[in-house]
């Protein structure tokens, strides 16, 4: 069976990557810190521990929102993804 998305709601991109991103942003964070703290820069180590997460999460959130906004715009005028969809378990 044949489905077309047709429209992305937006928030709900953004609330999504926003979680995903945020996760990234910890693991990211945590290895950059390491990293840090190996070359003694204590200070560094612990912002970008805090900072990572809100950066990933915030930033990659507001891109994937807004391709999310232009693939509205884009679908409405040139049609959307079709995708198959199987009825099977």
């Amino acid at each position: 069976m044949q489905k077309k998305l047709s429209q992305i709601n937006v928030g709900s991109i953004f609330r999504v990557s926003l979680i995903l991103g945020g996760v990234a942003g910890v693991l990211v964070g945590f290895v950059l810190m390491v990293i840090d703290f190996m070359d003694r820069l204590w200070l560094q180590g612990a912002v970008t521990l805090v900072l990572a997460p809100i950066l990933y999460g915030v930033v990659g959130a507001a891109v994937n929102a807004l391709m999310a906004w232009v693939y509205n715009l884009v679908a409405g005028r040139f049609g959307g993804v079709v995708i198959t969809l199987d009825d099977q378990p």
